[in-house]
C-alpha cells in the first residue's frame, strides 16, 4: 500500500507493507508486513511491523514499537513507548525512546539519540552520535566514541551520558563517556575525558586512559564472578 498525499489509517492489521511518501495518521493499535516513509507518520498507539522498517522522515509513534527484521532511522523518531526489534537497529538522525531499546542483533547510533532506558543487544553496540541512555547498556561487545576517537576529533565535553552500568560479554571501549554506575567487560578499555562514578570490572585485561577518572579502582574478576555482577 502507498500513501502518497494526505491519509489515515484506522487500527487493526494489513498483510501488506507500507509507503508513504506524504503523510499519515494511525488511529491506534497496527500491524503490517513492512513499513518504509520518506514522509510523515503519526501513530496513536502500538507499531507492530513484521518485517523491515526504514524511516527518513517524521515518524512518530504514541506507544510501543515492534519489529520482526531490520529497522533504520535518518529522520526524526520519537518512540513513547519501548522498541523491541528482532533483527539490527540503526540510527542516524534524531532519536527519542521513552523506554527501553532492544534489538537482537546489533545497535548502531551515530545520530542524536535519548533512550529512557535499557539499551540491549545479543550482538554489538556501537555508539558515535550524542548519546543519553538513562538504563543499563548491555551488549556482546559495547564501543563508545570510538570513531571520533579514532579519527581525531576534539570534543570539549562528554557526548555519552549513562545514566546506568555497562555491561558486556566480551569488550568494552569507551570513549569521553560519563557513567554514573559500573563498567564490566572481559576486555576493557576505557578511553579520554571518561568518568566512571561505579565501579570497573574486567576478567582478561584492562587499559585506562591518563586522562580518564575512575572512583574507584578496576577490579578484577573471575568468570565465575560475571554471573553476580550482571546481576
Amino acid at each position: 500500500m502507498k500513501i502518497s498525499g494526505s491519509g489515515s489509517l484506522s487500527a487493526g492489521k494489513i498483510n501488506d507493507h507500507i509507503s508513504v511518501s506524504g503523510s499519515v495518521k494511525i488511529d491506534g493499535d497496527f500491524e503490517c508486513t513492512g513499513f518504509r516513509t520518506s514522509g510523515s507518520l503519526r501513530a496513536l498507539g502500538n507499531l507492530t511491523v513484521l518485517g523491515d522498517i526504514k524511516s527518513s522522515g517524521s515518524f512518530r509513534v504514541a506507544g510501543a514499537l515492534y519489529g520482526g527484521g531490520n529497522a533504520k532511522f535518518s529522520g526524526s523518531t520519537t518512540v513513547e513507548g519501548g522498541i523491541e526489534i528482532k533483527g539490527e537497529f540503526a540510527n542516524s538522525g534524531s532519536l527519542r525512546s521513552g523506554e527501553e531499546v532492544e534489538a537482537l542483533q546489533g545497535i548502531r547510533l551515530s545520530g542524536s539519540t535519548k533512550v529512557g532506558g535499557l539499551l540491549f543487544s545479543q550482538k554489538n553496540i556501537n555508539i558515535d552520535g550524542s548519546t543519553t541512555i538513562k538504563g543499563d547498556i548491555n551488549g556482546d561487545n559495547v564501543y563508545i566514541g570510538v570513531h571520533s576517537a579514532t579519527i581525531g576529533r576534539k570534543k570539549h565535553r562528554q557526548p555519552y551520558i549513562i545514566d546506568g552500568s555497562i555491561l558486556a560479554a566480551n569488550n568494552v571501549e569507551i570513549y569521553n563517556t560519563f557513567v554514573q554506575g559500573d563498567v564490566k567487560g572481559r576486555n576493557v578499555k576505557i578511553g579520554n575525558r571518561t568518568d566512571i562514578s561505579g565501579n570497573v570490572y574486567y576478567i582478561d585485561s584492562i587499559e585506562v586512559d591518563a586522562k580518564a577518572t575512575l572512583a574507584n579502582k578496576p577490579i578484577q574478576i573471575s568468570e565465575a564472578a560475571e554471573d553476580i555482577i550482571q546481576k
